[in-house]
Formats: C-alpha cells, sequence, structure tokens
C-alpha cells in the first residue's frame, strides 16, 4: 500500500505547528521538518478536515490560505494518493491560488472514481494509450460513451488545475513571488515526469522551484 497523506510547505519564524490554521491538524501530523532560511514542512497523515471531499477546488484550501495569512509568505502543498498520484496547491500574496497535477490522469481516477465504472465495466487506459475493460467486450459504441465520460471528468480537473505544461509557469511565477530561484526547466520536466512515486516527485519539485532541502526533523 503507498502512502497518502498531505505535505503542507511555508517560510515561518515559529514552528508551523503553532500557526492556527494547523492547530486542528495537530494530532494528524507526522513529521515536520525545516530547511534553510526558516523554510518549513509539515506531513499529515491523510490531510486537514476536508481533505478526502471530491469537491472542487479542494474543501481543505481554506487552511492554506489561513496559513498563508497567519505566516505571511507563499504556500506550496499536495495531497497524495496512494503515492500513485497528487493534486497541488498554491497561493501566494500576490499572485493568488495556482494548481497542478502530479500523474493527472491517475488523478482523475482516484477523484473521480465514477469515470472507470460505467456499463462498459471497469475501464481504464494502459501504458500505451489504449483503452481496456474488464470482462466486458468494448464495442465502439462504448469506448465513445466513456471517452465522453473521460472528457467531461478531465476537463472539470482541468478547470481547477492545468497539465504539467499550464502548471509550470504558474509554479514558477509563485517561486519567484516566495524570493526562490526556480529551474525553469527542471520544474517543467519534473511535473511531466511519470515514474517516481509521488511524494518523491513533490519534493523533486519543490528542489526545481529553489527551495533548499527540507529534512531536519523538529521534535
Amino acid at each position: 500500500m503507498g502512502f497518502w497523506g498531505t505535505f503542507i510547505v511555508t517560510r515561518a519564524d515559529q514552528p508551523l505547528t503553532e500557526f492556527a490554521a494547523l492547530v486542528p491538524s495537530a494530532d494528524k501530523i507526522g513529521w515536520h521538518g525545516r530547511g534553510q532560511d526558516r523554510w518549513q514542512a509539515v506531513q499529515i497523515s491523510n490531510g486537514p478536515e476536508g481533505w478526502a471531499s471530491s469537491d472542487l477546488p479542494a474543501a481543505w484550501e481554506g487552511t492554506l490560505r489561513a496559513l498563508m495569512e497567519q505566516s505571511g509568505h507563499a504556500v506550496v502543498a499536495t495531497t497524495i494518493l496512494d503515492s500513485d498520484c497528487g493534486q497541488l496547491i498554491g497561493y501566494s500574496p500576490k499572485a493568488g491560488r495556482w494548481g497542478g497535477w502530479l500523474r493527472l490522469k491517475t488523478a482523475l481516477s482516484y477523484i473521480d472514481r465514477s469515470v472507470n465504472q460505467g456499463d462498459e465495466g471497469t475501464i481504464w487506459w494502459d501504458q500505451d494509450g489504449q483503452i481496456q475493460a474488464m470482462d466486458e467486450e468494448l464495442t465502439d459504441e462504448k469506448r465513445q460513451r466513456y471517452q465522453r465520460r473521460y472528457d467531461a471528468a478531465l476537463a472539470r480537473l482541468l478547470a481547477i488545475g492545468p497539465d504539467a505544461v499550464g502548471a509550470a509557469p504558474l509554479a514558477i511565477t509563485w517561486a519567484r513571488e516566495a524570493g526562490l530561484q526556480p529551474d525553469p526547466g527542471a520544474v517543467l520536466a519534473t511535473l511531466e515526469r511519470e515514474q517516481a512515486f509521488a511524494e518523491v516527485q513533490f519534493f523533486h519539485l519543490l528542489t526545481a522551484l529553489g527551495l533548499p532541502e527540507i529534512t531536519a526533523a523538529i521534535g
């Protein structure tokens, strides 16, 4: 079984666990780390209140807005689903909200499970980009019906956070406002990556955005 959890990262003078925005999640914080220049990260088991809601924008984004206001600095977070995918959300005082995905197509099947369950049976895209079904013959009509359902669900996710090409410049803007020096090529390459665990991919993204390494545990 993979990792289920939420990472929240920002810069602050005091420990993140002391901010009112994170107090309700205190009993679910399994790791609290820090890097140079007051950057900190917390790992919350599953996530803050509302993390499992299928509502988009995410039901718990108020936590990020509140933490940004309380810390006075830009915030970035991801909710990781079974190490397979993740939703990226960032806030900064000037640019506002941005979003993106770690493995968009995989995230779709987690967030909207109805996409893969219809009268066609259990259906999915394989690694070669072909539609496959379990225990059912896929007629052209069924393929087309599935494709329409898939496209509608995908559009819903893209309205909240773009694909890698669209998210990369937003992430770079966030990083520059946060006083960092991102590597644009590395940011895009990391967002397009499909091979690593999603939580590892997130920390590679932080590096590409110019954040100092966050490893030292607090407490």
